[in-house]
């Protein structure tokens, strides 16, 4: 299975965004987004390549709000992967979001905060970050990074990510 994971959109998708983002998700099995969306017309956008699946970021309008949760669990092949945009300093970032699933542990993570890429694991838990598609970059840079989407595959218990920097900037 591949999952298409995407974060800091912002706003509506441009039509070489799409085609930006269509590229890289060819033949994915479902979308994560890791907030923020920015305009929820970006999932019904998303969701004419793949099933999507989202959650707010700590940017969003009232109406976005209103409509997506804070964080999400989506179950995949007897995976549990938590679905967050995540909140607070980098350097206790994992603790933050492992504790924010303790009531329903998760194997993995996906999140969007700090735009910075990552995949990793730690104790039992992957995190899965594809960094930023509007092309902030991590927390403490300056100045516009490239655009970023991610991969998760996922065979049978086996998770690995992958990080893509795609043309998506315009």
């Amino acid at each position: 299975m591949v999952i298409g994971v995407i974060a800091d959109t912002q706003t509506l998708l441009t039509p070489d965004q799409m085609k930006e983002v269509s590229r890289a998700f060819h033949g994915v099995d479902a979308i994560l987004h890791a907030g923020p969306v920015g305009d929820l017309r970006v999932l019904d956008q998303l969701k004419t390549l793949a099933p999507t699946e989202a959650v707010c970021g700590n940017a969003e309008s009232h109406e976005v709000r209103s409509e997506l949760y804070v964080r999400a669990v989506w179950r995949s092949r007897g995976l549990k992967i938590g679905l967050i945009h995540g909140y607070g300093p980098p350097f206790s970032l994992t603790e933050w979001m492992t504790k924010q699933f303790e009531n329903e542990p998760v194997d993995v993570i996906v999140y969007g905060n700090h735009f910075e890429p990552k995949a990793r694991k730690m104790g039992n838990i992957y995190f899965f970050n594809p960094g930023s598609f509007s092309g902030r970059l991590p927390e403490g840079i300056r100045g516009t990074g490239p655009s970023r989407l991610g991969l998760l595959y996922i065979e049978g218990r086996k998770v690995e990510g992958q990080s893509l920097v795609v043309n998506a900037l315009t």
